[in-house]
């Protein structure tokens, strides 16, 4: 009997030992099924970045700059610190837009800016500058188009508008207000 004993001694530290294994290695791995998050690494920094996108005639559209901007490889994401976007068109007019931070799309079609948003239109021949105000702005740029889901703030000499969201049709010169929109118009100078 002490010697089928002394037998299963091995056996069970052996078993004991498997489990134990088992058990490390299960709360080590991590989920295949999560993503990367923000708290990863950047692949890239760039300080005072600097793009500039033309049309195919080699004519300016937009200009993006931001003070700090971080690639991520795993989510293709890409953020910027202090971001500058400026739509430019000869038809149209320029929109200067600032913001403290956004997050460009990864196929790049789409820049999420937060965080005192303004937005500047040029003032072009019978309309003056005219300056919008959000906490948050969508900016589709390859189709000249500014969205804001939240309130937005809109001034310009001849009135002030108060509305729940906005969305600004750059080729159009059109602006879409929806949600509650107040509005107070100003007598124009002579």
């Amino acid at each position: 009997m002490n010697a089928r004993g002394s037998l299963w001694l091995p056996l069970v530290v052996l078993l004991l030992l498997a489990g134990l294994s088992y058990w490390i290695d299960h709360v080590v791995q991590l989920p295949l099924n999560t993503p990367q998050t923000a708290n990863s690494s950047p692949e890239g920094i760039m300080e005072n970045f600097e793009a500039m996108r033309t049309d195919l005639a080699g004519q300016p559209q937009y200009r993006l700059s931001a003070k700090r901007l971080k690639h991520y490889t795993g989510t293709k994401r890409t953020e910027m610190e202090s971001p500058h976007l400026i739509q430019l068109s000869a038809q149209t007019g320029e929109i200067d837009t600032t913001a403290k931070q956004a997050t460009v799309s990864p196929a790049g079609d789409e820049v999420d800016l937060q965080g005192d948003v303004v937005i500047v239109r040029a003032a072009q021949p019978g309309q003056s500058v005219m300056t919008l105000r959000t906490a948050r702005l969508l900016a589709y740029p390859d189709r000249n188009l500014l969205r804001s889901p939240g309130n937005v703030e809109v001034r310009d000499d001849l009135m002030d508008l108060r509305a729940g969201a906005m969305e600004y049709r750059a080729d159009q010169r059109l602006i879409i207000l929806t949600g509650r929109v107040k509005a107070r118009y100003f007598p124009r100078k002579p």
